[in-house]
């Protein structure tokens, strides 16, 4: 935690830095360099560096490499702490120091600008380092010219500091007494010119001395201005107000300071500050409203149970007008658990987004298509209606709407509910309901085939997971992100392809390559695609073919769920994890996609007489439901059925087709295996001027000719006047007809006078 000021016990001397002159390291030396992508920018740490770290650094540094050596040596904490406050929690490294060879008024100057924060009045910034404009502006411009300032826009008269984390350096060089004068005088400033309770309470939070009541009540009106938007700045100008608050403080303040304390919490995923809070709450709160939020924050923690028995007591003893609320809880827990009738009954009477989200919910878990798709139609209704401030307010609508249409394989919804359900969060402050806005993204995403997009959206729910010290979130994250790193790389691991985890296969199973949890073929009574015993790895088997079938081209190299500490590795790892707020439950068994994985287990089972119509079936039935992994996945092993029966035209069709699903979807893997499969396809082709191949078109002749006489693509397409994409159409069919693998093979069958035409 960052080391609070000393408290101020006396009467406050005008802040003084001129003392603080002398020789430094010049951090305005770390060069400027323009901010690298993510991938580059994890380049250059250790390998071992953590997601969260990673993570971490490259947000606090805005991707500028530099400012690396400043953070370099601050723990995990420290860097959480600095990303928070934007102030360094402990000592200043050695080597990180504030701008040197400044002279005393640009010193104090630029002081009271780290006091002030970005972007800062330089009529301010004067006051505060009492200074007179005459001389504040001409050390503006040092500043300025030495690249510690420049302007915040064009056309304002305020100034910025260079890099968030000059000003942190800056401002930690400030000794801890002339620190609070400084805020102090900034506080005073500020109210002599009739600032808003929010502009002053940084400066009040960090200065005001206990026992001080109206700071109190002006850190309580701050903080209820900045909860809708910034409700971390809430949690610590409410924290502060419980510091200085005074032993007689008035119980109505109290109370009001501990409930929008608790709000604050909840809203950024401080759950054990929220623990903290409860016993002082029930002394504070009626017995109902202590009971649903006892319930909210067990709901949160996974112990579902325990909610349960809280929300029941706590509905027989409310009244009438306050039971609402309860039901809308315990309608969420029946509805994960596909409990549609309870909850029909308990929100009979309930026409809210939340209750039409949670009908939406139960009824996808449960496979009643026409119950979703009313809770979905009308849930969306109010929220398509709100603005970006507003859906903030209803991030967890957002959540389990978006993961009803995610169970309901409505995965095109799932990832423009998430999406934007993770743009309100963040521009909300809304820091404790990302890690499952950003989980459902990455897995409607990594569903749909959009590697990319996916794996950075496992990769920062992971990292903010971590931070809220969620080991079950960041679990999760974890699995998708090797499921994504599979998809897209193929990346072997030792051994065999570990078994997912049953419940996490039930939710996840569209993202989860074929490898990871396959249940035995033919087992239909199971409550998930992974078997109600759970998945497992077929003894024996070698391919997807089945045990003992001829090696292929789609070879099992992929991993199975990760067993790093912190992944879901039991039975029970989903439920209770607050990903489906506990859910466990199945997919629908209706469902085209769950249908579709069902046909390829049982056709890798089969052989490859009965398995060609199962394969055909199953990548139209992932077509539909656009999912293109599994689709090209599929269309790979039917393209080796194919062939191995002898249908060597349609398999070329279908390893092309895959190949082209690997290319739009990003997967290396797949790409790999498709062109595997083309090649052994084609090397059961006959050779070029054997009776079976087929004639070559006229347009297709005169491309051969023109391959022959080396021409490049570009000079083919001029000499015929087509477009290079049909010049390269038209030569991926000769080489189909032809039997050939490449230009050079082409051109010296030509030669030899055995090509067609």
């Amino acid at each position: 935690m960052r080391r609070e000021d000393p408290v101020r016990t006396g009467p406050l001397q005008a802040p003084d830095f001129s003392s603080l002159a002398g020789p430094m390291n010049d951090v305005t030396a770390v060069p400027e360099t323009p901010p690298l992508s993510r991938e580059r920018f994890a380049g250059l740490l250790d390998a071992g560096t953590s997601v969260e770290r990673r993570c971490l650094l490259y947000e606090l540094t805005g991707g500028i490499p530099g400012w690396l050596a400043t953070l370099a040596p601050l723990t995990d904490p420290e860097l959480r702490e600095l990303a928070r406050t934007g102030l360094f929690p402990g000592p200043l490294p050695q080597h990180a120091r504030e701008p040197d060879r400044l002279g005393p008024v640009e010193r104090d100057v630029v002081r009271a600008a780290a006091v002030l924060g970005d972007p800062f009045d330089p009529a301010l910034a004067a006051a505060v380092a009492r200074r007179g404009a005459a001389a504040v502006l001409p050390a503006l411009d040092v500043l300025a010219e030495r690249g510690v300032i420049s302007p915040h826009t064009v056309g304002t008269p305020l100034f910025r500091f260079r890099h968030p984390l000059l000003r942190a350096v800056v401002y930690a060089r400030i000794p801890p007494g002339a620190r609070i004068a400084a805020h102090a005088r900034a506080a005073e400033v500020l109210d002599e010119t009739g600032a808003e309770p929010a502009q002053r309470a940084v400066h009040v939070a960090r200065s005001a001395a206990p026992g001080d009541l109206s700071a109190v009540r002006l850190l309580a009106d701050a903080a209820d201005h900045v909860l809708g938007s910034a409700p971390e700045r809430a949690v610590e100008w409410l924290r502060a107000a419980r510091r200085i608050a005074p032993f007689d403080t008035p119980p109505a303040l109290r109370r009001r300071l501990v409930l929008a304390l608790w709000r604050a919490a909840e809203r950024v995923g401080d759950h054990r500050l929220c623990r903290e809070l409860l016993p002082e709450l029930g002394d504070l709160e009626d017995a109902t409203a202590v009971a649903e939020l006892r319930a909210r924050l067990a709901i949160d923690l996974g112990r579902h149970d325990e909610a349960r028995d809280l929300l029941t007591a706590g509905l027989r003893a409310a009244p009438e007008d306050k039971a609402p609320p309860l039901r809308l809880r315990l309608a969420l827990l029946a509805a994960v658990r596909g409990e549609l009738p309870a909850v029909r009954e308990l929100l009979a009477e309930d026409r809210g987004p939340e209750a039409a989200a949670v009908v939406a919910l139960a009824g996808a878990v449960a496979g009643h298509t026409a119950d979703y798709r009313a809770g979905a139609a009308a849930a969306a209704a109010f929220l398509r209606a709100m603005d970006a401030a507003a859906l903030a307010e209803h991030v967890e609508t957002v959540v389990r709407l978006g993961w009803a249409a995610h169970v309901a394989e409505d995965f095109s919804a799932a990832a423009g509910l998430f999406a934007r359900g993770v743009r309100a969060a963040r521009r909300a402050g809304r820091s404790g309901a990302l890690p499952r806005l950003l989980l459902g993204h990455a897995c409607a995403l990594l569903a749909l085939g959009r590697l990319a997009e996916a794996l950075r959206s496992a990769e920062d729910c992971e990292a903010r997971a971590s931070t809220l010290h969620r080991p079950d979130l960041a679990g999760f994250a974890r699995l998708l992100r090797a499921s994504a790193l599979t998809w897209r790389d193929g990346c072997p691991r030792t051994g065999a392809a570990a078994a997912a985890p049953a419940t996490v296969e039930r939710l996840w199973w569209a993202v989860l390559p074929p490898e990871a949890g396959r249940r035995p073929p033919g087992n239909e009574d199971h409550d998930g695609p992974g078997g109600s015993g759970g998945p497992g790895s077929r003894d024996g088997d070698d391919g997807p073919g089945g045990p003992g079938s001829p090696a292929g081209p789609i070879s099992h190299d992929a991993p199975g769920a990760p067993g790093s500490p912190g992944s879901p590795g039991s039975p029970g790892g989903l439920e209770g994890s607050g990903v489906l707020e506990g859910s466990g439950a199945g997919v629908p068994r209706i469902a085209p996609g769950r249908r579709a994985r069902d046909l390829y287990a049982r056709a890798e089972a089969v052989d490859d007489g009965l398995a060609l119509p199962l394969l055909r079936e199953a990548a139209s039935g992932f077509a539909d439901r656009r999912m293109a992994l599994w689709e090209g996945h599929t269309r790979l092993l039917l393209a080796q059925r194919l062939a191995r029966a002898g249908e060597l035209s349609a398999a070329a069709e279908e390893a092309g087709r895959a190949k082209a699903l690997a290319v739009a979807t990003g997967s290396g893997r797949l790409r790999r295996l498709a062109i595997d499969q083309q090649r052994a396809i084609g090397g059961r082709r006959p050779r070029v001027g054997a009776a079976t191949t087929p004639a070559l078109s006229v347009r297709e002749s005169e491309i051969v000719r023109m391959v022959r006489l080396g021409m490049p693509n570009r000079d083919i397409a001029d000499t015929l006047v087509i477009s290079v994409k049909t010049v390269e159409a038209h030569l991926t069919r000769i080489f189909r007809k032809t039997g050939v693998r490449s230009r050079t093979a082409l051109a010296a069958a030509a030669a030899g006078g055995t090509a067609p035409g």
